[in-house]
């Protein structure tokens, strides 16, 4: 047990400039995360978006003016059909006129305000509402970002952990191969074993190479992640903690975003259904007109006119029958509410799935830790004792070979278990809605 704690905390030191990636803890990344990321950056815009339409709703409620102008030049005055008796004329016959001069400009300033609209009031409330879902999406956002940020940091991890494996096993190859050059010059040993170190040695160079560029992914994973730009540098912490988290328990509460956000739009629903049946009711508005309209004549008998006009009065609007398009919506609303509720049901069995199949995952990862811990510990035994009955030459090279990949496995596999591990209890805390403090 001590072996494997000793590669864990030190072999790291064996890596090079890996060694110096160990600022910043997956706490930190997920701060940053949660600062910098687009997405969160995003969805903030979105909430600050939401407050911008809240106020444009409340500013139906207010007092609106409207500013009209009209002039017109008239090249020919439009004419209206009267009767000639009118004038003196016989009965029985029309005469052709033309009223007004050519300069027409009239103003008019109206000013309105709603005294009753129910569909107005609803749409408040449903502005509102929009205000905590926007929030729930931003909270939805940053759960998946803190999410995505820990699966990364463990692979990550994984990758830094089998590159320090591989480094100090190649230097134990080296060492082999400048032993087993040795005994060949002294005729103890054959070419082939030589021959044999070098592929082995290569292949472990090989790895190494393609667990670098791995590595170099996934740190540049985690850049994009928290929002830092890939031309900046970026600290890890890469050393795996050995301490066992804390099995999940029987007893849990669920807090999960996903069904808040079904919740709300329920509530919003609700709240268009009413708006959809406010369009029953009619609105009542007051106004007010001040009109100022100017008629004019040029030439030598020019002559101006302006007659003002000035008055209150209240409007009723009413949509008495739309041809059943609200019995329409009503009909598409209920449907919509019907999906809801379809989701809420899915959405509950899935988190129960994912926390059944989390603690299952876990309790599994739990005992295979223990059984690799052990695996590891053999097989540098193995691998030790091989190394010395080679020197001693009382097995082959391939032996030494064949322990020596047998040790790569048993230390693959403790860390494949031991991240394992990590992950299984954040598929459940994000299957019971604990990933980030609310």
């Amino acid at each position: 047990m001590k072996t494997v704690h000793w590669y864990l905390s030190t072999l790291f030191l064996l890596t090079g400039s890996l060694a110096s990636a160990q600022d910043n803890t997956l706490d930190q990344l997920i701060s940053k995360a949660l600062t910098n990321n687009f997405s969160v950056q995003s969805a903030r815009l979105d909430e600050v978006k939401t407050e911008a339409q809240i106020a444009e709703v409340k500013a139906n409620a207010h007092p609106q003016v409207n500013l009209t102008g009209d002039y017109r030049r008239y090249l020919k005055i439009p004419g209206q059909v009267i009767p000639a008796s009118v004038f003196g004329g016989p009965e029985g016959t029309y005469s052709a006129v033309a009223f007004g001069l050519p300069y027409n400009l009239s103003t008019t300033l109206q000013a309105s305000q709603t005294l009753y609209n129910q569909s107005l009031l609803i749409a408040t409330k449903a502005a509102k509402a929009s205000r905590d879902l926007s929030a729930l999406q931003t909270q939805k956002t940053k759960e998946d970002v803190a999410y995505n940020v820990s699966a990364t940091y463990y692979n990550l991890q994984t990758t830094a952990q089998q590159i320090a494996f591989l480094r100090s096993n190649l230097t134990s190859t080296e060492r082999l191969i400048r032993i087993t050059e040795l005994r060949r010059q002294n005729q103890l040993a054959q070419g082939i074993d030589v021959d044999r170190l070098q592929l082995s040695k290569t292949a472990s160079q090989t790895q190494i190479e393609s667990l670098q560029a791995s590595y170099n992914q996934l740190l540049n994973m985690l850049k994009f992640l928290t929002g830092t730009a890939q031309t900046d540098s970026l600290q890890v912490r890469t050393a795996i903690e050995e301490t066992i988290p804390v099995a999940p328990g029987n007893e849990y509460t669920i807090n999960r975003t996903d069904l808040q956000l079904i919740d709300q739009q329920k509530l919003i629903n609700g709240l268009q259904q009413r708006n959809i049946k406010a369009g029953f009711f009619p609105t009542v508005s007051a106004y007010g007109v001040a009109n100022s309209s100017v008629y004019a004549i040029g030439g030598d008998n020019s002559y101006i006119k302006n007659l003002p006009g000035y008055w209150v009065g209240l409007q009723l609007n009413w949509n008495v029958f739309d041809g059943l398009a609200r019995k329409a919506k009503l009909s598409q609303n209920r449907i919509d509410n019907q999906k809801l509720e379809v989701q809420n049901r899915e959405v509950r069995e899935s988190i129960s799935m994912d926390i059944a199949n989390a603690r299952t995952k876990f309790l599994v990862e739990q005992q295979n830790l223990s059984t690799n811990r052990g695996q590891v510990s053999l097989a540098e035994k193995v691998y030790t004792q091989t190394q010395l009955q080679f020197k001693e030459g009382t097995v082959d090279i391939t032996d030494v070979v064949q322990a020596e990949n047998s040790l790569r496995d048993a230390q693959n596999n403790y860390l494949g278990t031991l991240v394992n591990l990590r992950t299984s209890e954040l598929d459940w805390k994000k299957a019971t809605g604990s990933l980030i403090n609310r």
